[in-house]
């Protein structure tokens, strides 16, 4: 059984979304339900965001960020 993390279940979902609001929706719809530390102030961050790319970004590096992977 591979477990993966709360946003590796919504990266597809926000980089196939057609238009920002959409993609900030799904974002935080999904974050609001979990238990990660992080989450109002990345509700708050995504909240803020009119542009897809940007929520798109910004998924990718909590993404990094959250599953250790980022430049140390």
């Amino acid at each position: 059984m591979k477990i993966l993390s709360t946003l590796n279940e919504i990266a597809n979902e926000v980089f196939l979304a057609k238009d920002w609001k959409t993609a900030q929706n799904t974002f935080i719809e999904h974050v609001s339900k979990t238990n990660v530390k992080d989450k109002n102030k990345m509700i708050d961050e995504v909240n803020k965001m009119t542009n897809l790319a940007a929520i798109q970004r910004y998924t990718a590096n909590a993404l990094l960020k959250y599953e250790g992977l980022g430049v140390k």
